[in-house]
């Protein structure tokens, strides 16, 4: 008697509780979905709406129904919390969604790059270089910025991608330039543990060297106010990671140069935005408080009327350049900084109307400088080119 009062409990429990995941699966999904995961930074899979017989026979239906679900599933997120730390902590596998954690340092492992996004990303340089700066009279320089899992995986023995093999195809694509090597300037301890970005105030070796490259190091003056923000820095591998790890510290650095300086973004008309734009700081990344969230912002320029190198230098960056680039204009009259993915460069006369804003001539007269890391290689968040 006692089993079968036992029996039915668990029967009417266990019915209870796919009954109320069924009922919450349904509302979640269908009638209160989440559109984004601010943990993860991506947007979630919705309920297919192009559900047609040839779509189930092709599987795409089936397949996008397979991403809604896992998307919406109720409690997604405490869910992947307990199967991270399950992973993690129990089955001591080292790695979990890609992710590897040693010592605080939050890493996506990658293995091997993309080659056919690692050679359209070098031809959209190459053909940017051919257009615009091959016959110019400024020097050009190309420098490749390593990303955290090049020091991550020589630290903690994991398996790294052939950084040599790209660091040459780069260099041989733009045989015109000088390549600046920035690999032996930074360290592991030089990034954010959560985030992909590097620390500010950890890469005035990887500055130094840069300047060096570029002639402009005696420009430089080497001293620096350091300044924490006041709040704590959720980079984008803390949500991604599932495991709740403490948060960072932004801190950046300033002198009376940098102060002194004017940072314009130009968008839909030029306005003049703040270097270090502390407004942005508890917005979705605390990292784009460098240069006013410029990562997007197709063109910026910096103006610094009190350095005595009156040279102009046209900067071609991702966000790494961000934080970089207001250390360096204390070297220069003024910086031009450019996001090629929010920009047309397949047509010469097609960038947005870039010529209306900046002269022709700058081109022609100015050094130009490709500052990107590895990851944006390895990537395709370049327009392709037109063919």
């Amino acid at each position: 008697m006692q089993n079968k009062t036992k029996n039915r409990i668990v029967t009417v429990l266990f019915s209870a509780f796919i009954a109320f995941f069924t009922v919450m699966s349904v509302y979640t999904g269908f009638f209160n979905p989440t559109a984004t995961s601010e943990a993860e930074r991506r947007p979630l899979a919705q309920a297919p709406t192009n559900v047609t017989l040839e779509s189930i026979k092709d599987k795409t239906a089936i397949s996008d129904f397979e991403d809604f679900v896992v998307d919406q599933f109720p409690f997604r997120e405490f869910f992947r919390s307990v199967k991270a730390r399950f992973q993690m902590n129990v089955l001591g596998l080292k790695e979990n969604n890609g992710l590897a954690t040693e010592d605080g340092y939050i890493v996506k492992v990658e293995s091997s790059f993309n080659d056919k996004f690692v050679s359209d990303s070098i031809e959209i340089l190459e053909h940017i270089y051919d257009t615009y700066f091959k016959d110019g009279k400024g020097d050009a320089f190309v420098s490749i910025i390593p990303d955290k899992n090049y020091y991550f995986s020589k630290a903690y023995g994991y398996a790294s991608p052939d950084y040599e093999k790209l660091i040459a195809d780069v260099r041989a694509a733009l045989a015109g330039t000088e390549y600046i090597d920035l690999f032996d300037s930074l360290e592991l301890s030089d990034y954010y543990k959560t985030d992909t970005h590097w620390d500010q105030p950890e890469i005035l070796g990887a500055l130094y060297t840069l300047a060096e490259g570029l002639g402009v190091r005696e420009y430089l003056s080497g001293e620096y106010d350091k300044i924490t923000i006041d709040g704590d820095f959720y980079g984008v591998y803390h949500g991604q990671s599932a495991l709740n790890p403490d948060p960072d510290k932004i801190s950046y650095l300033i002198n009376d140069a940098i102060a002194s300086a004017k940072l314009y973004n130009y968008g839909t008309k030029i306005e003049e935005v703040p270097m270090y734009n502390l407004d942005l700081f508890d917005g979705e990344d605390g990292y784009n408080v460098f240069l006013s969230g410029a990562a997007g912002n197709p063109v910026m320029r910096i103006v610094n009327n009190k350095c005595a190198n009156n040279k102009t230098l046209i900067v071609f960056r991702d966000s790494y350049g961000s934080s970089l680039l207001p250390l360096l204009s204390e070297a220069y009259r003024t910086i031009y900084v450019i996001d090629i993915r929010s920009i047309d460069y397949n047509v010469r006369e097609g960038w947005n109307g870039l010529y209306e804003v900046i002269p022709q001539r700058v081109f022609e007269e100015s050094d130009v400088l490709f500052l990107y890391s590895t990851l944006i290689f390895n990537s395709n968040s370049f327009k392709p080119l037109a063919k």
